[in-house]
């Protein structure tokens, strides 16, 4: 396995897996940023509200531009085996396919699983950088992170699944485009649906709730919600274990 793993680090040097990852981050940040430097007052920086609605801006971001990157990380790391028949040679030369399939995605995950938490801490530095007199619970914002991760783990494995079947890359990323759609629309529409969609899961992460009062809003904080983590780490478990038994598409 370990000697999988280095084979399989090696075959990424001049792919842009990297460059969509930061891609992913940047945007991110300016969704981020755009909430963290829009107080003006010393109330508005001790407002808990305006704290939650920064990573509420990342949410959002998420469920609009994480399905398209993700399903292009699965992509470029099932391509790598798809372009010469690796799948085969590789079987051929005696290493099993669970091993192959496992390692893949581990890795795939693991740089992307960095690149997430490096963004929750350039995210908290900013917060910290505006002089926000307010706080957050670390717990709920572990909480918040490792959410990210388990959905974003489900959506991966979906489209890494995808990938094995299909070797025209297109039905992947076409699905993953319907479905940032799908989710944007749906978070207007119907709460329930979004349930059984997990590309809308984290929605459920976002915390101020704004409830009409006069001729403006008031804004609540929800509980956190622990949804979309159990779901996401049952479903994941399904898919990865199903995942393993996929019939390698020609």
């Amino acid at each position: 396995m370990l000697k999988l793993f280095k084979i399989e680090v090696r075959k990424y040097r001049g792919l842009p897996v990297l460059r969509l990852l930061v891609a992913s981050m940047v945007i991110s940040l300016l969704f981020a940023s755009m909430q963290i430097f829009d107080p003006k007052t010393v109330a508005d920086l001790a407002n808990q509200v305006k704290l939650y609605q920064v990573w509420d801006a990342v949410a959002l971001v998420k469920i609009i531009i994480q399905p398209v990157i993700l399903a292009s990380l699965v992509s470029l790391a099932v391509q790598l085996e798809n372009r010469h028949k690796m799948w085969k040679v590789l079987t051929s030369s005696g290493e099993d396919y669970k091993s192959i399939y496992t390692v893949k995605f581990c890795y795939i995950f693991g740089v992307y699983s960095v690149m997430q938490i490096l963004e929750i801490l350039a995210i908290t530095g900013l917060i910290k950088m505006r002089g926000y007199t307010a706080s957050i619970p670390i717990g709920r914002v572990v909480l918040y992170c490792l959410s990210i991760l388990a959905i974003s783990g489900v959506i991966m494995l979906i489209h890494y699944i995808l990938s094995l079947k299909w070797s025209n890359q297109l039905i992947s990323l076409s699905l993953a485009v319907l479905a940032s759609l799908v989710s944007i629309i749906m978070i207007f529409i119907s709460k329930t649906v979004m349930y059984v969609i997990p590309y809308t899961w984290y929605s459920f992460l976002m915390a101020s709730q704004p409830q009409s009062k006069g001729d403006g809003f008031v804004y609540h904080i929800l509980d956190f919600d622990y949804y979309p983590l159990i779901a996401s780490l049952v479903l994941a478990l399904v898919l990865y274990q199903a995942g393993k038994h996929v019939k390698i598409g020609d």
